[in-house]
């Protein structure tokens, strides 16, 4: 795939063009992903012409940090850079493989003098780094992150998230890791693993979409009632509907 825009590289610099970069040089910056939103987003890929997949890829550029050895840094956007990595391993209308597979990027700094803890500490100080793994715990170091998008793990609470903000649970809000403090919250409460422990659910590495219809309904109700309750209300994009 190719956008016809420059190749990024480690003197790409900041100031608003926008570069093209393989999916296989990303390397992330958080642990975990919800795999629901993933394979939603990836359906929705594959079934996309050439055209029409770049056309949605130049309209959604991966923000990325370049520093710490010349490796570039995703610092949002690890489900799209996710989607895409799965789609391009089988069959899909755009024609993508491994490959060739590439996606728009923004430069946000390029920050190649820096390394290891220097490198760290300014992706920290600017939110740019979750350092909370899969299943919440935390925090890891930096080199525990996985090295290629297709190594993130599943969170299925990041996956209960998204399910409840495209229920109107709470709004979308360009906060520091809002999706992470909603999966968080219900992690505390513990709405997947209960079942768990009721012998409800087989396995661990939970994904929400393959459940029966009756259950995820289930579980996304009782997770949109929590979000609605005043014990959520200091969330990013609490909509404080019900009681």
């Amino acid at each position: 795939m190719d956008f016809n825009y420059e190749e990024c590289t480690p003197r790409a610099h900041r100031g608003g063009q926008l570069y093209q970069l393989r999916v296989a040089d990303l390397h992330p910056t958080q642990s975990g992903v919800g795999l629901d939103e993933v394979d939603t987003r990836a359906a929705a890929m594959r079934k996309k012409s050439r055209q029409e997949l770049t056309a949605y890829l130049i309209t959604h550029p991966v923000p990325i940090v370049i520093g710490n050895g010349n490796k570039f840094y995703l610092t949002d956007h690890h489900h799209l850079a996710r989607a895409l990595w799965d789609v391009a391993q089988g069959k899909n209308e755009a024609g993508i493989d491994a490959g060739n597979a590439r996606v728009a990027v923004e430069v946000l700094y390029n920050w190649s003098v820096l390394k290891d803890y220097d490198f760290w500490k300014a992706m920290h100080d600017n939110a740019w780094v979750y350092l909370f793994d899969h299943t919440g715990g935390g925090p890891v170091r930096p080199d525990a992150l996985p090295k290629h998008v297709k190594d993130l793990h599943n969170d299925p609470y990041r996956g209960l998230a998204w399910y409840v903000r495209t229920h109107f649970g709470y709004d979308k809000m360009a906060a520091d890791f809002a999706e992470f403090q909603w999966a968080q919250f219900f992690r505390m409460r513990m709405i997947l693993d209960n079942r768990v422990l009721r012998n409800q659910i087989d396995d661990t590495d939970i994904l929400i979409s393959r459940m029966s219809d009756e259950d995820r309904q289930a579980i996304i109700a009782e997770a949109v009632h929590l979000a609605s309750s005043p014990e959520a209300a200091g969330l990013p994009g609490y909509v404080g509907r019900g009681s």
